[in-house]
Parts: C-alpha cells; sequence; structure tokens
C-alpha cells in the first residue's frame, strides 16, 4: 500500500486537485440548476465539468515533486469526482426532465450504474492493450453527447423532448458499457472536441439570455 504523511487537506495544494474540485463545483451547479428547473445553466455546468477533467490530467503530468502517494491520490479523486460528474449529474438531469416520475428512476439508474461500471472497468484495466484505446464510451464524451442533446429541448418541445432524450441516455448507457473500442483524443482531435463542447455552451448561454 502507497502511504504518505501528508494530511487530506493537505493535497489541495495540488494545483491538479485543485482543477478536479472545480470539475466537481461544475458538477454541482449542474445538478442544482437541473432541480430548478433552469436546464440552460445546467448544460453549461456539464460543458465546464467535461472542461475541467480533460485538464486535471495534463497538469498533473506537468508538476514536478509528485510522490506516488501524490499521484495515487489524484487519480482515486479524479475518477471519483468523474462518478459525480458523468454519473450523478446526468441521472439527476434526467430526472429533473422527467418532473422526478418514477418511470424515470430506472434510466436514472442505468446512468449512474453504467458509469460505475464503466470507471471500475477502466481503473482495473486501463486502456485495451492491443489498440490503446478506451474499451466503452469514455465518461466525459457521454457529458459533452448529453449536453448537446439538451439543445433539442427548445426545438422538440418538451414532451417530444423527455421521450428522446430517455433514448439517447439509454444508448449512452450501452456505449460505456459496450465493448467497443473509443479512441483516447490528443491533439487537433482533443481542442476539437473541446471546440465543439463550448460551442455547445454558447448556444445554451444564448438561449438563457433570450
Amino acid at each position: 500500500m502507497i502511504t504518505s504523511r501528508r494530511p487530506i487537506v493537505g493535497h489541495l495544494l495540488d494545483a491538479a486537485n485543485l482543477i478536479t474540485l472545480a470539475g466537481l463545483l461544475s458538477s454541482v451547479v449542474a445538478m442544482t440548476f437541473a432541480v430548478r428547473g433552469e436546464f440552460a445553466v445546467a448544460a453549461i455546468g456539464l460543458v465546464l465539468a467535461f472542461f475541467f477533467d480533460g485538464i486535471d490530467g495534463p497538469v498533473s503530468k506537468r508538476l514536478s515533486g509528485r510522490t506516488a502517494a501524490d499521484r495515487a491520490f489524484g487519480a482515486s479523486l479524479d475518477s471519483l469526482v468523474d462518478m459525480v460528474g458523468a454519473g450523478a449529474t446526468l441521472a439527476v438531469i434526467l430526472l429533473a426532465y422527467g418532473a422526478f416520475g418514477a418511470a424515470y428512476v430506472p434510466g436514472a439508474f442505468a446512468l449512474v450504474g453504467a458509469v460505475a461500471f464503466r470507471l471500475s472497468y477502466f481503473n482495473a484495466h486501463g486502456l485495451d492493450e492491443r489498440t490503446g484505446r478506451y474499451v466503452g464510451l469514455p465518461t466525459d464524451q457521454a457529458i459533452i453527447a448529453f449536453a448537446a442533446l439538451m439543445l433539442l429541448d427548445g426545438p422538440l418541445g418538451r414532451e417530444l423532448f423527455q421521450v428522446v432524450l430517455y433514448g439517447a441516455a439509454m444508448v449512452l448507457v450501452a456505449l460505456m458499457v459496450s465493448p467497443l473500442r473509443f479512441p483516447k483524443l490528443t491533439g487537433r482531435a482533443f481542442y476539437a472536441l473541446n471546440g465543439v463542447a463550448f460551442a455547445v455552451a454558447a448556444v445554451h448561454a444564448v438561449r438563457l439570455a433570450a
């Protein structure tokens, strides 16, 4: 077992952990506004959670003086925050769109369960040894897909959108636990996805201001 004499709050001095916590805060904001029925703000919170999740890893690799215990703590914190961001947050948003009706509970449970299994699988096995790709849809990509789907709320009308979102959420569930391989986005692909994410956030922001 890796040991460290650093106190728990001492890990707050790690810049990468602070970024991870910023992602956690974004998820809490998203859930809060979803419960209030302010879904545009919730979607922006999702995008911010995605953004912070994408940069905490690169930042951690550039930090000097990190011990094995520091790296283990950071990896564990990141996984737990991903569970909140992609699991609990998406589930709460789905429930909120369904006015917390009983019919939406199975879908919410499926989302949380799929994220838990997806993250546990990655923690145990890592990337696919042969291809160097992720097994199952990465949770951060599920977050962006969900935020993008929320753009359909207005055009489709709430009742139809509820059905579409529920169905799309179950597709995301299936993809996250599937044996399909998904590339690890780096370089231009990484920046392109972030560009798409912020474009989605911008549209939600415009709707919010309208």
